[in-house]
């Protein structure tokens, strides 16, 4: 995965129930939405995703976008 632009901006939203439908709950600057989705109950955190111009993250990929923004440079090589 790609070391993505904490600003970019993101929105969490929350999946539906199959039929296609979600609504946004929050949206701002990737880092803030990615800790945002993080603060939310682990048992819960699977109804919800991020969107981003480049794409949409679910829970377990926007801990590792996390992981990967704590990690000094040259470790991310």
């Amino acid at each position: 995965m790609q070391l993505l632009p904490m600003n970019l901006p993101a929105e969490i939203h929350r999946v539906g129930d199959g039929s296609g439908d979600c609504s946004r709950v929050a949206r701002g600057p990737l880092i803030i939405m990615a800790h945002g989705l993080m603060s939310i109950d682990a048992g819960r955190r699977a109804g919800f995703m991020i969107r981003s111009p480049l794409g949409e993250l679910n829970a377990e990929q926007v801990e590792e976008v996390l992981r990967r923004w704590t990690v000094p440079a040259t470790a991310n090589d």
